[in-house]
């Protein structure tokens, strides 16, 4: 498995140049209003789903909010970079995502088990 995510990983250095190289500036994109609520929809699920596990004190709390704060980051970055004249309302938006993401990240911690004495 190691070796597929280090292939995988590596093939995509050369897309990206591609893609950099050949992708246009301005693109009109269709079904941009269901992209943009589907995914605060995952955002919100995300949060609300790591909140309840949060309360039961739940193990896979880590792992929906680390998915959560993957998300939470993709959305701030996606924001910014395709504000356009909206740059402002981006950064704000951004400026609560991404510490909610590291709010998400910080319960995702490995905590220490405490040692006995």
């Amino acid at each position: 498995m190691k070796k597929l995510f280090w292939a995988a990983g590596l093939c995509l250095l050369p897309w990206i140049a591609v893609l950099g190289m050949t992708l246009p500036d301005v693109v009109a994109a269709q079904h941009w209003r269901l992209a943009w609520t589907g995914f605060d929809a995952a955002e919100a699920t995300g949060l609300l789903l790591t909140a309840w596990l949060l309360g039961r004190g739940d193990a896979r709390t880590p792992l929906v909010a680390t998915a959560t704060a993957t998300l939470l980051l993709a959305d701030a970055w996606f924001d910014v970079v395709t504000a356009g004249d909206d740059l402002v309302f981006s950064l704000l938006m951004a400026g609560l995502e991404v510490p909610l993401a590291l709010a998400c990240l910080s319960v995702a911690a490995p905590r220490p088990v405490p040692a006995h004495v």
